[in-house]
């Protein structure tokens, strides 16, 4: 399963190759245009797109101990609450990858 939580267009057709046969794609970020598939590759490896509002608690925590045992962490890139601007800056510019996260500065 992939997980895909952002809100802009992405090259679908690779996010499609990197599931495994009957691999799920799951939007729970709204993505701003249609997203393009060839029904051959959803048909050939028997790989299906769903997708969900925000989960129930009990499906979050659920989510949450999968990913501890796991071991799956976000990606994601701190700034000190000081240089909000600059957070702000790196993201407009595209450049973020993929969450920026503002932490407090520590006095």
């Amino acid at each position: 399963m992939i997980l895909v939580t952002v809100s802009v267009p992405l090259n679908w057709a690779a996010y499609f190759d990197c599931l495994a046969p009957k691999g799920v794609l799951h939007f729970v970020g709204v993505v701003p245009e249609p997203v393009s598939v060839i029904p051959i590759t959803l048909i050939l490896g028997q790989k299906s797109v769903s997708g969900t509002p925000l989960g129930s608690p009990s499906n979050t925590r659920r989510m949450i101990e999968f990913c501890a045992r796991h071991q799956i962490a976000p990606v994601i890139e701190t700034f000190p609450m000081s240089r909000a601007n600059e957070a702000l800056e790196h993201l407009e510019a595209g450049k973020a990858r993929y969450r920026i996260v503002l932490e407090n500065d520590l006095t």
